[in-house]
């Protein structure tokens, strides 16, 4: 939300939508874009009807809630962190499962609306196929690489939590977010674009 806006807490949003059905919107860089679902999500989970408003990608949608044409945004930390550090965006939540470390203040969505969950995440795949040694020796180096201090500390100051996990972890996950949007989009009938 803008710096400006009226709205303190996630709950104070979700009480204004609930009180009046598609007024709110937010923005997204389109339509079945983590945003849009994001959203989606957040509708579905606290029962309130915020209207979608799909831009071309880009950064248009934090530029249209800076400009205070659109109500709120739901946006990866790496775009929104230093807008929100120069006081010109308000977070009111983070929809990881628990608080992030560079925000601890900002409760998580989940404080508020039980079992919201939508991280942002960096993976590196491998053709199907790739032999095993292979995928296990490129997981050990990206491993040791996010090992280095420098490295977690520069996707800190990006907004990211560093983390390592296995092939078979990553492909849990993977499977488990596709299932997750799958079931979204046929609940809220996101049509294929």
């Amino acid at each position: 939300m803008r710096a400006d806006s009226p709205f303190r807490s996630l709950g104070d949003l979700i009480a204004a939508a609930k009180a009046h059905p598609g007024k709110l919107n937010y923005p997204s860089s389109g339509i079945g874009t983590v945003h849009h679902l994001s959203g989606e999500l957040l509708n579905a989970m606290a029962g309130i009807d915020m209207t979608h408003v799909p831009f071309r990608g880009g950064a248009s949608p934090l530029t249209e809630v800076l400009g205070g044409r659109v109500d709120l945004l739901l946006e990866a930390m790496t775009l929104s962190i230093g807008q929100i550090q120069s006081g010109k965006l308000r977070a009111l939540a983070v929809t990881s499962r628990e608080r992030w470390k560079a925000l601890p203040n900002v409760p998580s969505v989940a404080e508020t609306v039980p079992g919201y969950e939508v991280n942002s995440f960096i993976g590196l795949g491998a053709s199907g196929g790739t032999p095993r040694e292979i995928v296990e020796r490129l997981n050990a180096e990206v491993r040791k690489a996010l090992a280095s201090p420098d490295t977690r500390q520069r996707l800190v100051d990006l907004g990211g939590e560093p983390g390592a996990s296995s092939p078979d972890e990553m492909k849990g996950f993977i499977e488990r977010e596709i299932a997750k949007w799958r079931e979204l989009i046929a609940a809220r009938r996101i049509e294929k674009q």
